[in-house]
């Protein structure tokens, strides 16, 4: 069973650790449990990672998504589309992959844009293998 906010946490705490003590790997893994709260939309726990991070004279930067995926899509957007284009619904895709059905919501929509499609039905074509 997947627990991704219990992970998110072991992230966040292991990363203020690791800034508290001047250890390196403290940033990254901060961040890494902003990206995962994020996805579970754990505004509250993103905000307090952030705040972390300023507290321990790091700069954060409000960014829309992962940096480097551009026009194609991340892995959990990729995800999202396929179980879409199977004819899920998106509370159905939010308890396969333990997400809230509003994230699920922004992915489907952030795939159909990628994807240059405007349904749907039309996401399987253009995913490919």
């Amino acid at each position: 069973l997947e627990r991704p906010y219990e992970a998110a946490y072991v992230r966040e705490a292991w990363g203020l650790l690791l800034l508290a003590a001047g250890a390196a790997g403290g940033r990254t893994l901060l961040h890494e449990a902003i990206a995962a709260y994020q996805d579970i939309d754990a505004v509250w726990d993103v905000l307090r990672c952030q705040r972390g991070l300023r507290e321990h004279g790091q700069v954060t930067v409000r960014r829309p998504g992962a940096l480097g995926y551009g026009d194609h899509l991340s892995p959990r957007e990729r995800a999202v589309a396929r179980l879409a284009s199977l004819g899920l619904s998106n509370r159905e895709i939010a308890r396969e992959l333990v997400l809230s059905h509003r994230t699920v919501e922004h992915h489907v929509a952030r795939a159909l844009r990628k994807l240059g499609v405007s349904s749907r039905t039309e996401i399987g074509s253009q995913l490919g293998p």
